[in-house]
């Protein structure tokens, strides 16, 4: 009995090992389907060459264009692309290398999605790239994402991008699996887009100028940790901390989702009668924000900015004079920064941008949703369904009493025939 146990063991050992082994061999082989050879460049693209990259797939089209060093979206008016996403995508292309050879015929390109867009079943991804004069240097078609599963535990799930089918566009080009999924080469305008924006430090004064009277009003403070004040507060007006908390740091880290045109029609975009908010700032600048009516979850902005900054420094009243060359210094390093801070957010004016709606209705509030919640001097119904408090009882009106008046009994009658009372003597007068 004990030896036929040991030769179950055994074999139990072996089947188990031998399933190891074929699924560690086919975790290393999952590059491969059917293909050999590794390591070669996908492309040979001239780096230096590019003026153009073009992202097309099957909805929609983005045209990124290098102009004096200077790369922008064409689809948004030539506004500025991001270098960091361009540059990357260039390099990825230029040092993409092949995992893994993939022998497919032309029947079996859809089940790869390595079809160009526009042609029938066309559901891959084209990168083109371009010189100046608008000649192709090369053209790469990605395909079907790679999947991997980390582990067993995933279960059915499908597993995380670790690749990519991919195939130049040219004679006797041929597929090959690479290592990287480009998540990026999405054909999307408003993702390459440069996002630096206006960030706005210090607010010690919002004004709001409305369509309608609610939102009309102005909130002040003398520094930025100071609490805010209601100018022109009415006696029974009192402003909630809670409420505008929100206003402590308005576009201290704003973005914008996209941009529109220049020549975008105002009457389309509301921008013809705006909500007008002008933010002030401890540094005298001066940010004008036009806002236009809602357009899904953001709101078309355009934005105007201007500052007066101190031209010279007020020394101060105990300043001692070794002091007065280092504080000269450090506000002439600090006039310099905000110039250069003005020349760089002057550049945003003029182009309506499309903020987020939670970042505008931050500010967009009724003067009545600033302001604390007036005590109720009269006291409130109770809630359906609440217990009624008991009413207190009027003791009830004494219980009246009949009272009967004294009775006053007559004196009796003399009897009948009896003689009456001999008259009293009266005194005789003495002569």
């Amino acid at each position: 009995m004990k030896g036929k146990q040991l030769a179950l063991l055994l074999v139990l050992v072996v089947v188990v090992g031998g399933a190891s082994w074929y699924l560690q061999r086919g975790n290393r082989s999952s590059w491969s389907e059917t293909g050999t050879g590794s390591g070669g460049k996908v492309v040979n693209l001239a780096l230096n060459d590019v003026s153009r990259v073009v992202i097309k797939a099957s909805d929609g089209e983005v045209n990124l264009v290098k102009k004096d060093d200077a790369w922008s979206v064409q689809e948004r008016a030539d506004y500025p692309a991001a270098f960091e996403k361009v540059s990357d995508l260039l390099r990825k292309v230029w040092d993409l290398k092949t995992v893994q050879a993939v022998k497919v015929g032309a029947s079996q390109l859809p089940r790869l999605e390595l079809v160009e867009p526009g042609k029938e079943g066309g559901s891959g991804t084209l990168l083109e790239f371009k010189d100046k004069d608008g000649k192709r240097l090369e053209a790469l078609l990605l395909g079907k994402k790679y999947l991997r599963k980390s582990d067993a535990s995933m279960g059915d799930m499908p597993g995380f991008p670790a690749g990519r089918y991919v195939m130049p566009i040219a004679e006797k080009a041929t597929v090959s699996l690479v290592s990287d999924s480009f998540e990026e080469a999405i054909p999307k305008a408003d993702q390459w887009l440069k996002k630096d924006f206006i960030k706005i430090d210090g607010v010690k004064a919002i004004t709001l100028a409305g369509t309608t009277e609610p939102q009309h009003w102005k909130l002040s403070r003398e520094t930025p940790a100071a609490e805010w004040k209601l100018v022109d507060a009415k006696p029974d007006e009192q402003l909630d901390a809670a409420k505008t908390s929100p206003l402590n740091s308005l576009f201290a880290n704003a973005s914008f989702t996209d941009v529109l045109a220049p020549d975008a029609k105002p009457a389309e975009t509301g921008l013809d009668q705006p909500t007008v908010a002008t933010v002030e700032t401890i540094d005298n600048f001066t940010y004008t924000l036009k806002i236009g009516k809602l357009t899904g979850e953001s709101y078309p902005v355009t934005i105007d900015v201007a500052a007066a900054p101190a031209k010279e420094r007020t020394p101060g009243k105990d300043e001692k004079p070794e002091d007065k060359a280092k504080l000269d210094e450090e506000f002439q390093a600090t006039q310099k920064r905000l110039e250069e801070k003005l020349a760089t957010e002057k550049k945003f004016a003029g182009r309506p941008y499309l903020i987020a709606r939670f970042t505008i209705d931050s500010i967009l509030k009724d003067r009545t949703a600033l302001l604390a919640e007036k005590k109720s001097e009269t006291p409130l119904s109770p809630a359906p369904g609440a217990a009624t408090p008991p009413v207190p009882m009027t003791p009830p009106p004494p219980r009246a009493t009949a009272v009967t008046p004294p009775v006053s009994i007559p004196p009796e009658p003399p009897p009948k025939n009896s003689d009456p009372a001999p008259p009293a003597e009266k005194p005789v007068p003495k002569e």
